[in-house]
């Protein structure tokens, strides 16, 4: 009976360091997720879009934070971010313009894509990312 309560009360003891430190791992918040980019492609490789967005930290993450970026056809269009990096995340929001840009003639570069912009600070991402729909038209 004593070993069961000893494996009882070890059990509940891991239980509860999990749950509070995955309640300390910081999450990414973001303003508006999922945000929207919409442009002509007449201009062909000239084209682009652009929409702002905020994010911020909770719990705040101190040191260079980077933005990393991806998007569903990189042949055809490319996603970017101003500013890519920050010097924190949080408590503050961080302001950043999330850019699209047509790398093919007009006629090709039409179409939908998603892309989605990641809190980074070297190896560690902090989620969730940014989903970005991307409309050329």
């Amino acid at each position: 009976m004593l070993v069961g309560l000893s494996i009882s009360l070890i059990m509940i003891g891991a239980y509860a360091a999990v749950g509070f430190a995955s309640s300390s791992t910081p999450k990414a918040l973001w303003s508006t997720n999922p945000l929207s980019i919409t442009f002509s492609g007449s201009g062909g490789t000239s084209s682009s879009g652009s929409a702002g967005d905020s994010f911020k930290c909770a719990p705040s993450v101190t040191g260079p934070i980077a933005l990393k970026t991806s998007v569903s056809n990189p042949a055809k269009i490319s996603l970017t971010t101003s500013p890519s990096t920050f010097t924190s995340c949080g408590p503050s929001f961080n302001t950043v313009t999330v850019t699209a840009h047509c790398l093919v003639p007009a006629p090709a570069c039409k179409g939908s894509y998603t892309g989605t912009v990641t809190i980074t600070k070297g190896y560690t991402t902090y989620s969730p990312s940014l989903s970005v729909t991307i409309v050329v038209t």
